[in-house]
Protein backbone atom coordinates (compact mmCIF):
# COMPACT_ATOMS: atom_id res chain seq x y z
CA UNK A 1 0.00 0.00 0.00
CA UNK A 2 1.29 3.06 -0.70
CA UNK A 3 1.58 5.84 2.00
CA UNK A 4 -0.14 9.02 0.47
CA UNK A 5 0.64 10.90 4.49
CA UNK A 6 -1.93 13.59 3.25
CA UNK A 7 -4.94 11.85 4.59
CA UNK A 8 -3.37 10.13 7.10
CA UNK A 9 -1.08 7.71 8.24
CA UNK A 10 0.02 5.73 11.59
CA UNK A 11 3.48 5.24 13.37
CA UNK A 12 4.69 3.04 15.96
CA UNK A 13 8.47 2.52 17.09
CA UNK A 14 9.58 4.32 14.15
CA UNK A 15 7.76 2.57 11.15
CA UNK A 16 5.03 4.17 9.03
CA UNK A 17 1.86 2.26 8.29
CA UNK A 18 -0.87 3.35 6.09
CA UNK A 19 -2.92 0.09 7.45
CA UNK A 20 -4.24 0.52 10.84
CA UNK A 21 -4.59 -3.00 11.15
CA UNK A 22 -1.13 -3.35 10.60
CA UNK A 23 0.05 -0.91 13.26
CA UNK A 24 -1.98 -2.00 15.78
CA UNK A 25 -0.27 -6.09 14.99
CA UNK A 26 2.71 -4.50 15.16
CA UNK A 27 2.03 -2.13 18.52
CA UNK A 28 0.73 -5.23 19.95
CA UNK A 29 3.64 -7.26 19.09
CA UNK A 30 6.19 -4.66 19.66
CA UNK A 31 4.61 -3.02 23.01
CA UNK A 32 4.88 0.13 21.60
CA UNK A 33 2.05 2.48 21.65
CA UNK A 34 0.45 3.59 17.62
CA UNK A 35 0.26 7.25 16.90
CA UNK A 36 -2.12 8.52 14.62
CA UNK A 37 -0.71 11.44 12.08
CA UNK A 38 -3.08 14.05 10.53
CA UNK A 39 -1.52 17.31 8.66
CA UNK A 40 -0.50 17.89 12.18
CA UNK A 41 2.40 20.53 11.52
CA UNK A 42 0.13 22.50 9.37
CA UNK A 43 -2.53 22.25 11.72
CA UNK A 44 -0.99 22.23 15.13
CA UNK A 45 -0.08 25.73 14.14
CA UNK A 46 -3.24 27.27 12.61
CA UNK A 47 -4.92 29.84 14.42
CA UNK A 48 -8.36 28.06 14.46
CA UNK A 49 -9.61 30.56 16.51
CA UNK A 50 -9.52 33.26 14.04
CA UNK A 51 -12.33 33.74 11.81
CA UNK A 52 -11.01 33.74 7.80
CA UNK A 53 -12.03 36.97 5.75
CA UNK A 54 -13.33 35.17 3.21
CA UNK A 55 -16.59 32.87 2.13
CA UNK A 56 -16.85 29.61 2.19
CA UNK A 57 -17.24 29.56 -1.63
CA UNK A 58 -14.40 31.84 -2.07
CA UNK A 59 -12.28 28.73 -0.09
CA UNK A 60 -14.01 25.78 -2.54
CA UNK A 61 -13.19 28.13 -5.25
CA UNK A 62 -9.52 28.01 -4.21
CA UNK A 63 -9.32 24.19 -3.72
CA UNK A 64 -10.86 23.26 -7.12
CA UNK A 65 -8.43 25.88 -8.73
CA UNK A 66 -5.13 24.34 -6.67
CA UNK A 67 -6.09 20.80 -7.86
CA UNK A 68 -7.00 22.12 -11.44
CA UNK A 69 -3.25 23.28 -11.47
CA UNK A 70 -2.10 20.37 -9.94
CA UNK A 71 -2.58 17.62 -11.92
CA UNK A 72 -3.07 16.56 -15.49
CA UNK A 73 -5.91 14.26 -15.33
CA UNK A 74 -8.69 14.85 -12.73
CA UNK A 75 -11.28 12.08 -11.73
CA UNK A 76 -14.09 13.18 -9.11
CA UNK A 77 -15.20 10.34 -6.89
CA UNK A 78 -19.28 11.47 -7.39
CA UNK A 79 -22.18 10.08 -4.67
CA UNK A 80 -24.88 12.59 -5.47
CA UNK A 81 -24.42 13.33 -1.47
CA UNK A 82 -23.59 17.09 -0.46
CA UNK A 83 -20.09 17.42 -0.04
CA UNK A 84 -19.35 15.69 -3.39
CA UNK A 85 -22.02 17.78 -5.38
CA UNK A 86 -20.39 20.97 -4.30
CA UNK A 87 -16.67 20.16 -5.03
CA UNK A 88 -18.38 19.48 -8.29
CA UNK A 89 -19.90 22.85 -8.40
CA UNK A 90 -17.10 24.44 -7.49
CA UNK A 91 -15.21 23.29 -10.67
CA UNK A 92 -18.13 24.24 -13.08
CA UNK A 93 -18.66 27.02 -11.83
CA UNK A 94 -15.35 28.29 -12.41
CA UNK A 95 -15.40 26.69 -15.94
CA UNK A 96 -12.41 24.70 -14.49
CA UNK A 97 -12.38 21.10 -16.78
CA UNK A 98 -13.18 18.03 -14.80
CA UNK A 99 -11.72 15.20 -17.23
CA UNK A 100 -13.58 12.35 -15.19
CA UNK A 101 -16.59 12.13 -12.39
CA UNK A 102 -16.82 8.37 -11.31
CA UNK A 103 -19.94 6.80 -9.69
CA UNK A 104 -20.36 3.59 -8.12
CA UNK A 105 -23.08 1.20 -7.48
CA UNK A 106 -23.88 -2.60 -6.16
CA UNK A 107 -27.21 -3.92 -8.59
CA UNK A 108 -27.32 -6.91 -6.85
CA UNK A 109 -28.88 -4.31 -3.77
CA UNK A 110 -31.22 -3.17 -5.81
CA UNK A 111 -33.99 -5.54 -5.07
CA UNK A 112 -33.91 -4.70 -1.70
CA UNK A 113 -34.14 -0.43 -2.32
CA UNK A 114 -37.72 1.43 -2.46
CA UNK A 115 -37.58 4.14 -4.99
CA UNK A 116 -41.42 4.65 -5.62
CA UNK A 117 -41.73 6.24 -1.89
CA UNK A 118 -38.92 9.12 -1.24
CA UNK A 119 -40.36 9.41 2.22
CA UNK A 120 -38.12 5.73 3.03
CA UNK A 121 -35.32 7.80 3.89
CA UNK A 122 -33.54 4.64 6.51
CA UNK A 123 -30.31 3.66 6.05
CA UNK A 124 -31.11 0.13 4.81
CA UNK A 125 -32.46 2.03 1.68
CA UNK A 126 -28.86 3.81 0.51
CA UNK A 127 -28.92 2.36 -2.88
CA UNK A 128 -31.71 4.48 -3.62
CA UNK A 129 -29.71 7.28 -3.41
CA UNK A 130 -27.61 6.14 -6.85
CA UNK A 131 -31.47 5.65 -8.51
CA UNK A 132 -32.61 9.11 -7.42
CA UNK A 133 -30.13 11.54 -6.59
CA UNK A 134 -26.89 10.31 -8.52
CA UNK A 135 -27.94 9.37 -11.57
CA UNK A 136 -30.39 12.63 -11.69
CA UNK A 137 -27.79 14.96 -11.18
CA UNK A 138 -25.41 13.60 -13.64
CA UNK A 139 -27.80 13.97 -16.26
CA UNK A 140 -28.17 17.58 -15.74
CA UNK A 141 -23.96 17.87 -15.17
CA UNK A 142 -24.00 15.55 -18.71
CA UNK A 143 -25.88 18.69 -20.17
CA UNK A 144 -23.76 21.39 -18.20
CA UNK A 145 -20.44 19.73 -19.17
CA UNK A 146 -20.43 17.36 -22.10
CA UNK A 147 -16.49 17.46 -22.28
CA UNK A 148 -16.15 15.93 -18.87
CA UNK A 149 -16.42 11.85 -18.98
CA UNK A 150 -19.25 9.70 -16.72
CA UNK A 151 -18.37 6.42 -15.37
CA UNK A 152 -20.74 5.01 -13.86
CA UNK A 153 -19.71 1.13 -12.39
CA UNK A 154 -21.38 -1.31 -10.99
CA UNK A 155 -19.30 -2.91 -8.36
CA UNK A 156 -20.88 -6.15 -6.96
CA UNK A 157 -18.70 -8.58 -9.00
CA UNK A 158 -15.81 -7.06 -7.18
CA UNK A 159 -16.87 -6.96 -3.88
CA UNK A 160 -18.12 -10.41 -4.00
CA UNK A 161 -15.24 -12.02 -5.77
CA UNK A 162 -12.88 -10.07 -3.02
CA UNK A 163 -13.91 -12.17 -0.19
CA UNK A 164 -12.00 -15.62 -0.19
CA UNK A 165 -12.28 -18.32 2.59
CA UNK A 166 -8.46 -17.43 4.41
CA UNK A 167 -9.84 -14.84 6.89
CA UNK A 168 -6.51 -13.15 6.42
CA UNK A 169 -8.23 -11.05 3.59
CA UNK A 170 -8.39 -8.58 6.91
CA UNK A 171 -5.16 -8.19 7.20
CA UNK A 172 -3.79 -4.74 5.42
CA UNK A 173 -6.77 -2.90 6.18
CA UNK A 174 -8.21 0.04 7.88
CA UNK A 175 -10.87 1.23 10.07
CA UNK A 176 -13.95 0.18 7.64
CA UNK A 177 -14.33 -3.34 7.50
CA UNK A 178 -17.77 -3.68 5.96
CA UNK A 179 -17.25 -4.84 2.72
CA UNK A 180 -18.86 -1.56 1.02
CA UNK A 181 -16.52 -0.09 2.50
CA UNK A 182 -13.58 -1.87 2.34
CA UNK A 183 -14.41 -3.10 -1.55
CA UNK A 184 -16.27 -0.75 -3.33
CA UNK A 185 -14.03 1.66 -3.91
CA UNK A 186 -11.16 -1.17 -5.52
CA UNK A 187 -10.77 1.02 -8.48
CA UNK A 188 -7.99 -1.01 -9.69
CA UNK A 189 -10.14 -3.87 -10.25
CA UNK A 190 -11.63 -2.36 -13.59
CA UNK A 191 -9.59 -2.45 -16.91
CA UNK A 192 -11.28 -0.09 -18.36
CA UNK A 193 -10.55 2.66 -15.50
CA UNK A 194 -6.80 1.79 -15.03
CA UNK A 195 -6.20 2.70 -18.48
CA UNK A 196 -6.22 6.09 -17.38
CA UNK A 197 -3.95 5.19 -14.26
CA UNK A 198 -1.86 3.29 -16.99
CA UNK A 199 -0.41 7.02 -18.51
CA UNK A 200 2.49 8.62 -18.23
CA UNK A 201 0.13 11.34 -16.52
CA UNK A 202 -0.24 13.29 -12.80
CA UNK A 203 -3.57 12.15 -11.88
CA UNK A 204 -5.72 13.03 -8.84
CA UNK A 205 -8.59 10.93 -7.42
CA UNK A 206 -10.91 13.79 -5.85
CA UNK A 207 -13.15 12.48 -2.65
CA UNK A 208 -15.04 14.38 -0.53
CA UNK A 209 -13.93 13.96 3.00
CA UNK A 210 -16.02 15.77 4.71
CA UNK A 211 -17.89 18.19 6.94
CA UNK A 212 -16.08 19.63 9.86
CA UNK A 213 -16.38 17.08 13.13
CA UNK A 214 -17.48 19.79 15.89
CA UNK A 215 -18.38 19.88 19.63
CA UNK A 216 -19.14 21.85 22.97
CA UNK A 217 -16.85 21.23 26.27
CA UNK A 218 -18.72 23.28 28.43
CA UNK A 219 -18.54 26.81 26.64
CA UNK A 220 -16.16 26.32 24.55
CA UNK A 221 -16.06 25.25 20.71
CA UNK A 222 -13.82 22.68 19.35
CA UNK A 223 -12.91 21.29 15.67
CA UNK A 224 -11.88 17.34 15.66
CA UNK A 225 -10.24 15.13 13.28
CA UNK A 226 -10.82 11.66 13.65
CA UNK A 227 -8.93 8.31 11.82
CA UNK A 228 -12.51 6.62 11.64
CA UNK A 229 -13.65 9.93 9.18
CA UNK A 230 -10.61 10.19 7.38
CA UNK A 231 -10.15 6.51 6.50
CA UNK A 232 -13.84 6.21 5.11
CA UNK A 233 -12.79 6.47 1.65
CA UNK A 234 -10.59 3.14 0.78
CA UNK A 235 -9.50 3.95 -3.19
CA UNK A 236 -5.45 4.56 -1.74
CA UNK A 237 -5.41 1.01 0.56
CA UNK A 238 -5.79 -1.21 -3.11
CA UNK A 239 -3.35 0.70 -4.63
CA UNK A 240 -0.05 -0.95 -4.99
CA UNK A 241 1.51 0.32 -8.16
CA UNK A 242 0.34 3.69 -9.19
CA UNK A 243 2.50 5.93 -8.30
CA UNK A 244 1.23 8.36 -10.39
CA UNK A 245 -2.03 8.74 -8.78
CA UNK A 246 -2.69 10.89 -5.66
CA UNK A 247 -5.77 10.30 -4.10
CA UNK A 248 -6.79 13.96 -2.09
CA UNK A 249 -9.56 14.75 -0.26
CA UNK A 250 -11.40 18.34 -1.26
CA UNK A 251 -12.28 19.62 1.97
CA UNK A 252 -9.50 18.05 4.73
CA UNK A 253 -5.94 18.69 2.99
CA UNK A 254 -2.61 20.32 4.32
CA UNK A 255 -3.99 22.98 2.06
CA UNK A 256 -7.24 23.42 3.62
CA UNK A 257 -6.90 24.86 6.64
CA UNK A 258 -8.28 28.30 6.01
CA UNK A 259 -11.46 26.57 4.19
CA UNK A 260 -12.40 24.31 7.01
CA UNK A 261 -11.68 27.08 10.17
CA UNK A 262 -14.23 29.13 8.17
CA UNK A 263 -16.68 26.33 8.34
CA UNK A 264 -16.17 26.13 11.84
CA UNK A 265 -16.60 29.78 12.34
CA UNK A 266 -19.87 29.49 10.55
CA UNK A 267 -21.66 26.79 12.42
CA UNK A 268 -19.86 28.70 15.95
CA UNK A 269 -22.16 31.70 14.82
CA UNK A 270 -25.08 29.81 13.70
CA UNK A 271 -25.20 27.85 16.69
CA UNK A 272 -25.16 30.77 19.26
CA UNK A 273 -28.01 32.23 16.70
CA UNK A 274 -29.51 29.12 17.33
CA UNK A 275 -29.51 28.16 21.01
CA UNK A 276 -31.97 25.06 20.77
CA UNK A 277 -29.87 23.46 18.17
CA UNK A 278 -26.58 23.69 20.20
CA UNK A 279 -27.95 20.56 22.29
CA UNK A 280 -26.81 18.20 18.85
CA UNK A 281 -23.12 19.62 19.10
CA UNK A 282 -22.90 18.98 22.99
CA UNK A 283 -19.96 16.74 23.70
CA UNK A 284 -19.08 14.33 20.61
CA UNK A 285 -21.71 11.71 19.95
CA UNK A 286 -21.39 9.82 16.68
CA UNK A 287 -24.99 8.79 16.26
CA UNK A 288 -26.31 12.50 16.86
CA UNK A 289 -23.64 13.59 14.38
CA UNK A 290 -24.96 10.96 11.50
CA UNK A 291 -28.82 11.64 12.33
CA UNK A 292 -29.08 15.22 13.33
CA UNK A 293 -25.59 17.25 12.70
CA UNK A 294 -25.90 16.22 8.83
CA UNK A 295 -29.33 17.28 8.10
CA UNK A 296 -28.50 20.84 9.69
CA UNK A 297 -24.85 21.27 8.30
CA UNK A 298 -25.67 20.31 4.66
CA UNK A 299 -27.95 24.05 3.86
CA UNK A 300 -25.37 25.86 6.13
CA UNK A 301 -21.84 25.22 4.59
CA UNK A 302 -22.83 24.14 1.10
CA UNK A 303 -25.13 26.98 -1.51
CA UNK A 304 -25.28 24.21 -4.03
CA UNK A 305 -27.05 22.31 -2.10
CA UNK A 306 -31.23 21.41 -2.23
CA UNK A 307 -32.94 19.96 0.48
CA UNK A 308 -35.80 18.54 -1.71
CA UNK A 309 -33.36 16.43 -3.14
CA UNK A 310 -32.92 12.71 -2.11
CA UNK A 311 -30.74 10.93 0.95
CA UNK A 312 -31.59 8.55 3.34
CA UNK A 313 -29.95 8.92 7.44
CA UNK A 314 -26.06 8.03 7.39
CA UNK A 315 -25.54 4.58 8.64
CA UNK A 316 -25.10 4.23 12.34
CA UNK A 317 -22.88 1.22 12.49
CA UNK A 318 -19.58 0.66 11.03
CA UNK A 319 -18.62 -2.83 10.83
CA UNK A 320 -21.99 -4.15 10.46
CA UNK A 321 -23.41 -1.14 8.47
CA UNK A 322 -26.88 -0.42 7.39
CA UNK A 323 -26.15 0.14 3.81
CA UNK A 324 -24.82 -3.18 3.43
CA UNK A 325 -28.11 -4.95 4.34
CA UNK A 326 -28.03 -6.14 0.90
CA UNK A 327 -24.95 -8.02 1.58
CA UNK A 328 -26.06 -9.36 5.12
CA UNK A 329 -29.69 -10.58 4.70
CA UNK A 330 -29.43 -12.17 1.40
CA UNK A 331 -29.49 -15.77 1.18
CA UNK A 332 -27.56 -16.41 -2.31
CA UNK A 333 -24.54 -14.40 -0.25
CA UNK A 334 -24.28 -16.67 2.23
CA UNK A 335 -21.14 -17.62 1.79
CA UNK A 336 -19.25 -14.48 1.11
CA UNK A 337 -21.32 -12.95 4.14
CA UNK A 338 -19.36 -16.23 6.14
CA UNK A 339 -16.07 -15.18 4.46
CA UNK A 340 -16.44 -11.87 5.96
CA UNK A 341 -17.44 -12.75 9.16
CA UNK A 342 -14.43 -14.96 9.33
CA UNK A 343 -12.25 -11.83 8.86
CA UNK A 344 -14.16 -9.53 11.55
CA UNK A 345 -13.78 -12.42 13.84
CA UNK A 346 -10.15 -12.86 13.01
CA UNK A 347 -9.67 -9.31 13.71
CA UNK A 348 -11.47 -9.05 16.95
CA UNK A 349 -9.75 -12.02 18.30
CA UNK A 350 -6.20 -10.53 17.28
CA UNK A 351 -7.10 -6.76 18.53
CA UNK A 352 -9.32 -7.44 21.19
CA UNK A 353 -8.03 -4.50 23.61
CA UNK A 354 -8.70 -2.27 19.82
CA UNK A 355 -12.29 -2.86 19.40
CA UNK A 356 -15.44 -1.29 20.60
CA UNK A 357 -18.87 -3.27 19.98
CA UNK A 358 -21.78 -1.50 19.32
CA UNK A 359 -24.13 -1.47 22.39
CA UNK A 360 -27.20 -1.95 19.80
CA UNK A 361 -26.51 -5.12 18.61
CA UNK A 362 -23.80 -6.24 21.13
CA UNK A 363 -21.27 -6.85 17.84
CA UNK A 364 -17.85 -5.89 16.96
CA UNK A 365 -18.37 -2.80 14.95
CA UNK A 366 -14.82 -0.44 15.10
CA UNK A 367 -11.88 -0.02 16.56
CA UNK A 368 -11.08 2.53 19.19
CA UNK A 369 -10.30 5.93 17.73
CA UNK A 370 -7.18 8.03 17.12
CA UNK A 371 -8.33 11.90 17.05
CA UNK A 372 -7.02 15.69 16.89
CA UNK A 373 -8.56 18.78 18.78
CA UNK A 374 -7.97 22.14 18.04
CA UNK A 375 -10.09 25.30 20.02
CA UNK A 376 -11.98 27.61 18.19
CA UNK A 377 -13.34 29.69 20.59
CA UNK A 378 -15.81 30.53 23.53
CA UNK A 379 -19.25 30.08 22.36
CA UNK A 380 -21.97 31.98 23.43
CA UNK A 381 -24.96 30.34 24.94
CA UNK A 382 -27.63 32.56 23.49
CA UNK A 383 -27.92 35.13 20.55
CA UNK A 384 -26.52 38.34 20.36
CA UNK A 385 -24.56 36.95 23.94
CA UNK A 386 -27.57 37.66 25.94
Amino acid sequence: MIINKNIGYYTCNGKEFRSKVNALLYSKLSGFPVTWNFNDEVYSNYPWHIEPEHSMDYYYDKRARELREKYDYIILSYSGGSDSHNMLESFIRQNLHIDEILTNHVSLGSKQIVVENTSVQNSWNFGAEHELQAMPRLKEIHNRIPHTKITVLDVSESILSSLSEDPEWILGKNDHLSPGHVFRYNYFYFKELKKNFDRNLKISMILGVDKPKLHIRNDDFYLSFSDRVANVITVNEHNTDYTNLSVDMFYWSPETAPMICKQAHVVKKWLEQNPDKQQYWAGINFKVARLYQERFLKPLLYSTWNNNWFQVDKSTHWWYCQFDTWFRTNPEFASQYQAWERGVNLITEKLSDHITFNPETNLPDSFKVFGKEYYIGKINQYPNNI
